[in-house]
């Protein structure tokens, strides 16, 4: 029952991508990260947003509650909370390096106050809401570390 239940969201994922820049296969390759393969369709979706934003700079898509959806651009305020609704996902199509900050315009002064480096492909899913634990909102620069 298993092996058909993954055989389906497999084939339903493929559906869902099939019009999109990348593909399934593309993200079930290496290179992406592992994620569960119901939340496939939903990166293939934020990563594409974010690569064909006509914004320079972008460097994130992020789904706030069910279906509410934007990006943001380096040193823009990205907010955890909007209109009520947390982030619940969010996909970087570019490297960037960040600070938590305490309030949710970006003002207070970054917690703790070091950079965290997030990768590009990198997903974060706000499971049992941490992404509140970590500050109200984040600031991001393009990433000046050197790749590895």
């Amino acid at each position: 029952m298993k092996l058909l239940s993954t055989t389906l969201v497999v084939l339903a994922a493929s559906i869902l991508v099939a019009a999109q820049d990348i593909t399934l296969a593309d993200v079930l390759l290496p290179g992406f990260p592992t994620i569960p393969l119901e939340l496939v369709p939903e990166y293939v979706k934020l990563y594409n947003m974010c690569q064909n934003s006509n914004i320079n700079g972008t460097y994130v898509a992020v789904r706030y509650g069910d279906n509410n959806y934007t990006t943001f651009k380096y040193n823009q305020c990205y907010q955890y909370v909007i209109d009520g609704n947390k982030a619940e996902m969010a996909v970087f199509c570019k490297s960037v390096t960040c600070y938590n900050n305490l309030n949710p315009d970006c003002t207070g002064g970054a917690i703790p106050p070091i950079p965290f480096p997030f990768p590009e492909k990198l997903v974060l899913v706000n499971a049992a809401d941490f992404v509140q634990l970590l500050g109200q909102g984040a600031t991001c620069q393009q990433n000046s570390l050197p790749a590895l």
